[in-house]
């Protein structure tokens, strides 16, 4: 028997997914989110001086260029992680070394600002992707072998949170 919705969630414009009789509405949030974060780093990067850009935040942490080097270069990766767990339940991902890997692509060289039109296509291209599933395809999971059991709506909702970690570094660097 069909559940009816109240009145705050059936007017959400957002996927609803019912288990049982339990209704989610599923990323009122994440797209929203996900949208504006290339404006935010677009926004924040060229706010920070130049002479300040190859300047670590924090030791062991990466300088403002690398920061949007490392999000346009994961934005792919991490896409394809979630694609994995829709179209493959239960595959196995493997973790990734982001220092190893800024140091072998050379991330500290690389034109910042051509990274942040790099980062927007991409994202472009991740919403659009999640934009087309379905509820039930945001409950397909992948085994990370670091992190665990995952989602694609817990991948999805990271990917935001990493967003938000990076936004808060270049952020440090303004104060």
């Amino acid at each position: 028997m069909p559940v009816s919705l109240p009145k705050s969630i059936s007017s959400l414009r957002v996927p609803l997914l019912q288990i049982g009789k339990v209704i989610l509405a599923m990323h009122p949030y994440l797209f929203p989110g996900l949208k504006a974060t290339p404006r935010a780093f677009n926004y924040l990067l060229h706010q920070i001086p130049l002479h300040m850009m190859d300047e670590p935040t924090h030791p062991m942490r990466f300088t403002p260029r690398e920061v949007i080097a490392h999000m346009a270069d994961w934005e792919e990766i991490l896409l394809e992680r979630i694609k994995l767990s829709v179209i493959a339940p239960g595959s196995e991902i493997i973790g990734i070394d982001e220092g190893v890997r800024a140091e072998e692509l050379g991330y500290s060289k690389w034109d910042w600002e051509r990274q942040i039109e790099v980062f927007s296509e991409r994202r472009a291209i991740t919403i659009a992707y999640f934009e087309s599933l379905n509820p039930e395809q945001w409950t397909n999971f992948s085994n990370h072998n670091e992190k665990g059991k995952l989602s694609a709506d817990d991948q999805a909702n990271m990917l935001l949170g990493h967003d938000l970690y990076h936004i808060d570094q270049l952020v440090e660097v303004l104060k």
